[in-house]
């Protein structure tokens, strides 16, 4: 197995220069964080000393600056969850959309984009309710201050630096750090894919599959995706947000099915089991992978589909496969969408799955004709 084309391996001193920047930000954001840390507990101690009882007031700060700076320091770990990595697959014009290079779980990554998006909704709308509570906590804040003139006013102070302080630090070391690791875990399982083929080629099959599935764990396992797309379609309410939803599990197989380590005859035997999941995940792995030894599970999906979803994932799945077929099972598959077209037939009942059936069947008609000069 090669890997692929479209994720480059970068050359070792090139991976150098990017690891020795790296850590060089990572040395100049942490002496950033402290002295500003610093500043503001230090002015905390000035102010301390004008008050009647210092310690108690120290004390109070540094638990609320404290508190403050985790409440930031989550907010900016939500904001900075690094998306999977994009790269252009094999054969991939450079104009269209980069999609995922991996098939990572994406759940924390989607918890952060739901919660981001909410957070920053429900603020948006909520301005002045915002500043009136903030207000407010100012002067709850002020007695632990030594209730002073000024308590409320130097506890917003304090309170919205360290906020800031913490949103900063989280999202950095978020994103300077967690992506760090995912991609070291992707380029191991990668790896563990080289390793399988290799020891595959050599006639040490269960070897190979303990790596192959060891790599796939890693990565996220087509089945444990194909329960996630059985969940999607169960939980949520049929519309454009479900199908939204689902069209992100079939694009993240795509993307990987280059690097997911299953033959064409483990994706059929993956697509036989028997759930829809299983199913639409295994026509999404075929549609990053085409290999005419698909045709026959693409055809069953056509014209015995679970779902329009599947149908068309399977039509999405032909397309790309003509380019591979030879003249007999061209006519196969273009028997198979002349009678799905026809009345009565599944495709016919949706525009947009008519539509994609006619174009590949314009293409198999123009293969025809150009077959027997050619």
């Amino acid at each position: 197995m090669t890997n692929n084309p479209g994720r480059p391996t970068l050359p070792v001193a090139r991976r150098r220069r990017i690891e020795g920047r790296s850590a060089r930000v990572s040395r100049r954001v942490g002496t950033v964080a402290t002295v500003l840390a610093g500043t503001g507990v230090l002015s905390l101690v000035l102010y301390a000393t004008r008050c009647a009882e210092p310690l108690s007031v120290i004390g109070a700060g540094l638990l609320v600056t404290g508190a403050v700076a985790a409440v930031g320091a989550g907010l900016g770990f939500l904001f900075g969850v690094p998306r999977a990595l994009a790269a252009q697959p094999e054969g991939t014009p450079p104009q269209e959309e980069a999609r995922p290079a991996y098939a990572a779980n994406t759940n924390l990554e989607q918890v952060s984009d739901w919660l981001t998006k909410l957070l920053i909704g429900a603020g948006l709308t909520q301005l002045d309710s915002l500043a009136r509570l903030f207000k407010r906590l100012c002067r709850d804040l002020a007695p632990s201050f030594g209730a002073r003139a000024d308590s409320a006013v130097f506890a917003g102070a304090l309170t919205v630096e360290f906020l800031i302080l913490g949103f900063l630090s989280g999202w950095l070391v978020t994103r300077l750090l967690l992506a760090s690791a995912l991609s070291e875990a992707d380029s191991k399982a990668l790896q563990s894919f080289v390793e399988a083929e290799t020891l595959s080629d050599r006639g040490r099959h269960d070897e190979a599959d303990t790596l192959r599935a060891l790599a796939l764990e890693q990565l996220g396992s087509p089945q444990r995706e194909a329960q996630r797309y059985d969940e999607l379609r169960r939980r949520l309410p049929s519309g454009s947000h479900r199908t939204i939803q689902l069209q992100a599990v079939v694009d993240a197989a795509r993307a990987s099915a280059r690097d997911s380590g299953l033959g064409p005859e483990q994706v059929k035997e993956f697509f036989g089991r028997g759930s829809e999941g299983e199913r639409v995940y295994a026509l999404a792995l075929m549609q990053g992978a085409p290999d005419p030894a698909h045709l026959d599970a693409v055809l069953d999906s056509l014209t015995r589909s679970r779902s329009a979803f599947e149908q068309y994932q399977s039509l999405v799945a032909a397309e790309l496969l003509t380019p591979y077929l030879a003249q007999p099972e061209r006519n196969r598959l273009a028997v198979a969408l002349r009678t799905q077209l026809a009345p009565g037939g599944f495709v016919a009942r949706s525009s947009e799955r008519t539509r994609l059936a006619e174009r590949i069947l314009r293409v198999l008609e123009t293969a025809d004709e150009a077959e027997p000069g050619a």
